[in-house]
């Protein structure tokens, strides 16, 4: 009997937990990236080099393969291709176009959350016919492409007069061309992953983040979060509205917020898996198989209630870039934990762009405790060194 034939719709290092768990279920797997040195395309039982992000190149793919599982990886361009195909082709564990559509473009998202009166940073949406001198919001404020993700052509601004530049900037950034901007928030970051069983929070896992070296990408975390119960479970109503309201599927959905006091305001959420290990933290500190319960709605399969410690361990997870691109050589940890894994991504003599376009590796850090932790997880890129020469990058 053949085995069962999936496609991973990705193939960089953050997509290699879901092709290694895809393999644990015995299947056929083959990936499609349009990058060859890609650790998945070494891995894959067959492997396709495509631009993902166009949604006829996967088509393409799919409809010459014969596959009964697509699986999308951890960016929204994957997620959003899968989506688009899926209006024509019948994979499980999919919403609609349209509801994948709004979870993922931030006017629209924003739009959502207003109906549902959850609150989010008050925004406005920008327009090729619009008077960006009459906009009815409070500086400084944050410009965001509507459909980038890991910061990119985000920037501050703090009055008019660096308005329209910054426009322009955020509009390269975005496919659509299309610009929201929104009221800075001063308040502290976190995540939310949560794992719906009809339309009801099964599982779920909070982490604090810290922006520290470029200053809308996450780079240090944390599990288990400090955040207090009473933030949780407002965390969780508002996610309980957006799946009733939406009929959401069952399935991972991340969300992104921000806490002053006893307030959050919800900046984000996504149906894909996050990226830069972001599984592997939970792992390490709870002994959940996170990436498991993500791939199995894809798969047709419910999320089961998998193994977990009974308390979770005190880990840390700092995604190491720099501010300047460089030739880069070597890297030194002196992270004060009681070990610290790294996973490297960069070879010596290989070219570091700047950040948020790179980065040297990933470092997981396990504390003594809840203090060690608190005090370090911020601070984790300053207790790593990366040596390099700069660089000037052309283009």
């Amino acid at each position: 009997m053949s085995k069962k034939r999936a496609l991973l719709v990705g193939s960089s290092f953050s997509a290699a937990p879901i092709f290694h768990v895809l393999k644990e279920y015995d299947l056929h797997v083959s990936v499609c990236g349009n990058d060859p040195t890609d650790p998945c395309h070494q891995y894959a039982d067959f492997s396709y080099s495509i631009d993902y992000s166009k949604p006829e190149a996967l088509m393409s793919v799919l409809s010459s393969g014969n596959f009964d599982y697509l699986i999308p990886s951890c960016n929204d361009y994957a997620y959003m291709s899968c989506a688009k195909v899926c209006e024509n082709l019948s994979f499980p564990g999919f919403d609609t176009l349209e509801t994948a559509t709004t979870l993922h473009t931030k006017n629209l998202f924003r739009k959502l959350t207003k109906t549902l009166s959850i609150q989010s940073p008050q925004f406005e949406e920008i327009n090729e016919a619009q008077d960006i001198s009459s906009l009815n919001l409070t500086y400084p404020l944050l410009l965001k492409p509507v459909d980038s993700f890991s910061g990119r052509g985000m920037s501050k601004v703090y009055s008019p007069l660096a308005l329209s530049e910054a426009i322009s900037e955020a509009k390269q950034y975005s496919r659509a061309g299309n610009v929201v901007v929104e009221e800075f928030l001063d308040a502290s970051l976190h995540s939310h992953s949560a794992f719906l069983q009809d339309g009801k929070i099964k599982v779920d896992f909070f982490v604090d983040e810290f922006c520290t070296v470029y200053p809308y990408q996450v780079n240090c975390s944390n599990h288990p979060s400090f955040l207090t119960t009473e933030i949780r479970d407002g965390l969780r109503t508002s996610i309980h509205l957006i799946a009733e309201k939406l009929g959401l599927v069952n399935g991972l959905i991340h969300t992104q917020f921000m806490v002053r006091g006893s307030n959050f305001w919800i900046i984000e959420t996504m149906r894909r898996c996050p990226g830069d290990l972001y599984g592997n933290l939970i792992e390490r500190s709870t002994g959940v198989n996170y990436t498991e319960l993500y791939v199995r709605p894809f798969l047709g399969l419910e999320s089961e209630s998998l193994s977990k410690n009974d308390q979770p361990l005190f880990y840390g997870r700092h995604t190491i870039s720099d501010v300047s691109p460089q030739t880069f050589f070597s890297l030194s940890i002196n992270i004060p934990a009681k070990f610290n894994e790294y996973v490297p991504l960069k070879n010596s003599g290989e070219l570091l762009k700047e950040a948020p376009f790179d980065k040297v590796g990933i470092v997981f850090s396990q504390f003594e405790d809840a203090k060690q932790m608190e005090a370090s997880t911020s601070l984790l890129a300053s207790y790593v060194k990366i040596c390099g020469n700069s660089v000037k990058v052309r283009g």
